[in-house]
């Protein structure tokens, strides 16, 4: 009608149809018996005006077909980063190239120390390989530990807790472990590779906990340390220690300069030495931490790394040996040769430490 059709010619056209079809059996024509005819007849003879589509109302229809179009694209580009984030987080979940973790029983005669250490009874004819391999060492694309406890095997995964809270069974249950990984890993790689390997075979859920203790913070003493900041203050891996060109008067090896960062502990009878070089004061709190058996917290504000050496009174004097000076000068205490040989000094105060809990691990591994 719009183009230009009398509403009553319409009207008749379509009776003319209806009449043609009224007796077809047909089910597939429309408008004869499945629709409303006098209805239909009726709203054609009324002739009621119909709204013109205008440029605005084009144009909103338009817009709104664009969006419709555009809005799932926009919504997969705006996605697509995380998408990508999580398949490259999973692509790069680093595991070994090749690890075996199997349950071995700890023979007789032999226990297993808190800190690590293997003890065998004297005269006990038992003889155990030590566990060796990894970043640092001399075979550093493959470990090999013959015997460790459970417990043993966390720290080493996870060195950075104060204390692994667990069931009693992980001092006492050990695993042998093999694993080979890329020469060129370094410590922060191999531990991922054993985190994961632990979560898998073992079946680890854990949570990190915080208590209190009474430690020790390493702090300036006076105005300024003693130390000589590291020519190089770039990142660097530990280096490998090199090797002794000789011994100084009170007996300790001469270490040659070496390319990266390192610290290096020596015991001699009663007096020891921390050679550093390119250390932050973060590692020398630790390492002292470490030899005192407790938790030692960096609170100089120091964010350089340092070159320096420590020479004091040992906390566990061992044996003189053969090649020892017999008339040395006393040494001072570790509290006395941190102030007077660094600037440094340790304030006993209560510490907040995190501590590693074992939610739930299974006392033997998956088979490999």
């Amino acid at each position: 009608m719009r183009l230009g059709s009398e509403p009553r010619v319409y009207a008749e056209g379509i009776l003319s149809i209806c009449k043609l079809y009224a007796e077809s059996p047909l089910a597939c024509v429309s408008g004869v018996t499945g629709a409303d005819l006098k209805n239909r007849i009726e709203s054609v003879m009324k002739n009621r005006a119909v709204v013109r589509l205008d440029f605005p109302r084009k144009a909103v229809l338009a817009a709104a077909g664009i969006a419709a179009l555009l809005l799932p694209i926009a919504v997969g580009i705006v996605n697509a980063p995380f998408v990508r984030a999580q398949s490259s987080a999973q692509q790069k979940r680093l595991t070994f190239d090749v690890a075996s973790v199997k349950s071995v029983a700890v023979p007789g005669g032999v226990s297993l120390m808190e800190d690590g250490r293997i003890g065998v009874r004297k005269g006990g004819g038992t003889q155990i390989p030590p566990n060796t391999g990894g970043p640092g060492t001399d075979d550093p694309g493959r470990i090999h530990w013959p015997l460790i406890s459970l417990k043993q095997l966390l720290r080493r995964a996870w060195d950075s807790f104060y204390e692994i809270d667990g069931p009693g069974w992980l001092d006492s249950r050990a695993v042998t472990v093999d694993a080979t990984m890329p020469p060129d890993t370094n410590k922060a790689q191999f531990q991922e590779m054993l985190r994961n390997l632990i979560t898998e075979r073992f079946g680890l859920h854990y949570h990190a906990g915080k208590k209190e203790i009474t430690g020790y913070a390493l702090v300036i003493a006076g105005n300024r340390p003693k130390m000589k900041a590291s020519a190089d203050q770039a990142e660097a891996e530990y280096a490998r220690p090199p090797r002794p060109t000789g011994r100084d008067k009170d007996g300790f090896p001469i270490l040659p300069p070496v390319s990266g960062k390192m610290m290096v502990n020596f015991g001699m009878g009663d007096r020891s030495r921390i050679i550093a070089q390119q250390v932050t004061m973060k590692a020398l709190a630790e390492n002292l931490g470490s030899q005192m058996k407790g938790i030692v917290k960096d609170a100089t504000g120091l964010t350089a790394k340092y070159d320096f050496t420590l020479t004091y009174a040992s906390l566990e004097p061992l044996p003189a040996p053969a090649h020892m000076p017999e008339e040395l000068e006393p040494v001072p205490d570790l509290f006395a040769a941190l102030q007077s040989q660094l600037g440094l000094k340790l304030e006993r105060k209560p510490v907040p430490v995190e501590v590693f809990v074992v939610d739930q691990m299974n006392k033997t591994p998956t088979r490999n």
